[in-house]
Order: C-alpha cells, then sequence, then structure tokens
C-alpha cells in the first residue's frame, strides 16, 4: 500500500495506511473468505486493532509466527529485494513480544524450515 502511495519505505502516512489496510481487512472479511492480514505485528496493541476487525467479523483467527533466531532472521533480511535496514531491524526484535496461546483461535510457529513446527 505504501508503495500504491509512492515510496514503499516511506513511512510517514503510517496511520492512514493502516486505516486503509484494516478497511480492506474489513471488506474481505465475508462469509467463507480466507483472508492473510501479512504485516510486522511486533506487540499486542498492534494485533488488536486486526484483532478487532476479524472479531466483528466473527472470523477463525490464526496467528502464524515466524520464528527464528537472530542470527537466521539477519541473514534471512541479507537476501530480501527490500532488506529492512540493521538498525531497524534491531529495533525490531528489542520490541517483539509474540503473541500466545489464547490470544487467537490457534497460533501456528513457523520455524527455520519454513513448517509450521509447533500449534496451539
Amino acid at each position: 500500500m505504501r508503495e500504491s502511495r509512492g515510496s514503499r519505505a516511506d513511512q510517514s502516512a503510517n496511520a492512514e495506511v493502516l486505516r486503509e489496510g484494516l478497511n480492506r481487512l474489513d471488506a474481505a472479511l465475508v462469509p467463507g473468505a480466507t483472508v492473510v492480514w501479512d504485516a510486522t505485528s511486533l506487540s499486542p496493541h498492534q494485533r488488536s486493532l486486526v484483532h478487532a476487525v476479524a472479531h466483528r467479523r466473527d472470523a477463525l483467527l490464526t496467528h502464524a509466527v515466524a520464528w527464528v533466531d537472530a542470527d537466521e532472521l539477519t541473514a534471512r533480511n541479507a537476501r530480501r529485494s527490500h532488506p529492512v535496514p540493521p538498525d531497524v531491524l534491531a529495533s525490531q526484535l528489542r520490541r517483539f513480544v509474540p503473541p500466545y496461546p489464547g490470544q487467537a483461535h490457534r497460533t501456528w510457529y513457523i520455524g527455520t524450515s519454513g513448517t509450521v513446527e509447533d500449534r496451539t
């Protein structure tokens, strides 16, 4: 969505981008639909906004948590076509609060293999 506004790196309109994303999520959550919210949601507060839309729509909520160690994360980031700057990545790692069982209907922990290695 940022790219459609001119630059994927532009963080100046985060509130508007989030609002647009939540509106799109709300519109997409029709009965029988499968919708994926793919965003860096580091904290329970950030996830709560998505949860509120899902709850309003009576949607099954699954957290898919990519769970790899910091070295693997850094290596994967370096291979991305648009890597996150190292200082930003370090800040994200410090602020990350993982979702815990019970905060969604189910939680999948995706390991280094890229498969679901644990679930609750």
